[in-house]
């Protein structure tokens, strides 16, 4: 009899706990990371009446007569499923998707967390809002390298909060030059006379065009005038004919002395035509750089085609002037070959001394990603680093766990990657105060960088919200309330047969 109420006891005291458990999911159904719990149950020793006995000749055997001394808790088993993802626009919360856990310090020990709202302190430490730790991750050098990620460099994730000014040294250009543009000559006056007139026709040599006098029955030998890329003269042409019916040929010569026009020369120089020159076949760069202070200078120049395949340097300044202090290959020629690409003088290196304090500087010019196709005209520089010293306005977390900064000088910088663990057995973490800690069973942690090995990615803007089941946690209670109230019956019943007892000795 008295087996029975103690079974009793023992269904009280496990849906107590079980309404214990159920009860705290229900406290944190909005606490933010929050993993749930759930109570599962054990038979207790069971006291055996009678043995099982084997089969013997022609009887059967016979099975064990046991009889149950109550229920206790087998395991509160901890839920680590993730739960649903709330977006909130604030840019220091995020959420694990996935497997993983934040890297918490607590003093000297760590710990971990689901919980992603976070914050930087007054020394611009990252840190849990709700606990108060700094969160641990990998610091970015000035390259933006991590360096092995692994326990032994782990620390504090902290903010720069000013980065100092960088000196350019390099600057790329890249995207294409027109391979089918010319440079244009065209008359716009002349004055020969008898109906003679000059006629000016491109041929396939670059700066270089056919000329001839003619009236359409008769006609000078074709010539050809070659100019370079700045419209002067460097192989003239002299075209004899006869235009006026008189006795000899008269002969007429190019002349740049005061712009281009065509001379009459057998008779005297008299002006009779006037050419006009247009250099189409160049393209004009334009490219910031910093000095050691970080002052920033405009370097300008502008490439000119001098033949097929073929660019030169030109106008190069730095902030608008063109001075000795400038120190370059003024001969440099970017060489193209037949395929489109940079073929020589892919590189070169321009020094010069910035006005003020700073220290002179040299900048390498990198040609090489350019391209040379019939097309439009798109050259211009790719890449350029040097910066102005700058202040940092906002932060933000990328999906792989990066810290990006943003700075008053336009600089966006990597500064750190947040780490996170994982477990061979997450369920044996012991709960403390809101974070877990490690236990023998739990395993050590395997620490790593987010969206890599196995890890959960990265949702910024986010928080990852309890995943206690409203719905499931009211079943579980009915059915301890439930629970409880029949064991309750047991204990009850069990006294009344104690009484029934008792009232037979009256």
């Amino acid at each position: 009899m008295l087996r029975s109420m103690y079974a009793g006891v023992s269904g009280l005291n496990a849906h107590q706990q079980m309404m214990d458990v159920t009860g705290n999911n229900i406290a944190n159904v909005n606490t933010v990371g929050f993993k749930s719990s759930r109570v599962t149950f054990k038979e207790m020793l069971s006291q055996t009446i009678q043995g099982a006995s084997a089969p013997q000749g022609n009887r059967a055997g016979t099975n064990p007569q046991q009889v149950g001394l109550g229920v206790g808790i087998g395991s509160i088993d901890t839920d680590m499923s993730s739960g649903n993802l709330q977006s909130t626009g604030k840019t220091s919360d995020v959420a694990i998707q996935g497997d993983g856990f934040f890297v918490l310090r607590d003093g000297s020990n760590q710990v971990y967390s689901r919980a992603g709202n976070l914050n930087f302190d007054a020394q611009g430490r990252l840190y849990s809002s709700s606990t108060g730790m700094l969160v641990q991750g990998w610091m970015a050098d000035a390259n933006g390298d991590y360096g092995d990620f692994n326990a032994q460099n782990i620390g504090d994730v902290t903010l720069k909060q000013e980065i100092n000014a960088q000196e350019t040294d390099k600057v790329s250009f890249g995207k294409n030059l027109d391979a089918s543009i010319e440079n244009k000559l065209q008359i716009i006056e002349q004055s020969l006379g008898n109906d003679f007139a000059l006629t000016i026709e491109e041929t396939s040599s670059f700066n270089v065009w056919d000329v001839k006098i003619s009236n359409g029955t008769t006609s000078s030998p074709t010539k050809q005038i070659t100019l370079n890329p700045d419209g002067t003269i460097k192989t003239n042409a002299s075209i004899n004919i006869n235009t006026d019916g008189n006795a000899g040929d008269e002969t007429y010569t190019f002349d740049d002395t005061n712009g281009l026009v065509i001379n009459e020369t057998s008779t005297g120089t008299n002006q009779v035509g006037n050419l006009e020159y247009a250099q189409n076949a160049q393209r004009k760069l334009s490219v910031d750089v910093f000095d050691s202070q970080g002052a920033k200078h405009t370097v300008q120049m502008q490439l000119e085609k001098i033949a097929n395949n073929e660019w030169q340097i030109g106008n190069l300044s730095v902030d608008g002037i063109q001075t000795t202090s400038l120190n370059y290959d003024k001969s440099h020629v970017i060489e193209f070959d037949s395929e489109g690409n940079v073929k020589n003088g892919g590189n070169l290196d321009l020094s010069f001394t910035p006005a003020g304090t700073a220290e002179s500087q040299t900048v390498a010019l990198n040609f090489s990603d350019m391209t040379q196709f019939a097309g439009d005209m798109t050259a211009n520089f790719t890449n350029v680093n040097g910066y102005k010293a700058g202040a940092l306005e906002s932060f933000s977390f990328t999906e792989t766990g990066d810290v990006v900064g943003s700075y008053s000088n336009g600089l966006t910088q990597t500064l750190a990657k947040l780490g996170l663990a994982n477990f061979s057995n997450p369920s044996g973490l012991l709960r403390q105060e809101g974070v877990f800690q490690t236990t023998s069973n739990s395993g050590d942690p395997e620490l790593g960088p987010a969206a890599q090995g196995g890890f959960g990615s990265l949702a910024p803007a986010t928080l990852e919200m309890s995943n206690a089941n409203l719905s499931q946690e009211f079943t579980n209670m009915i059915t301890a309330q439930r629970g409880f109230q029949a064991n309750s019956k047991l204990i009850t019943t069990s006294d009344e047969m104690l009484q029934t007892l008792v009232n037979l000795k009256r």
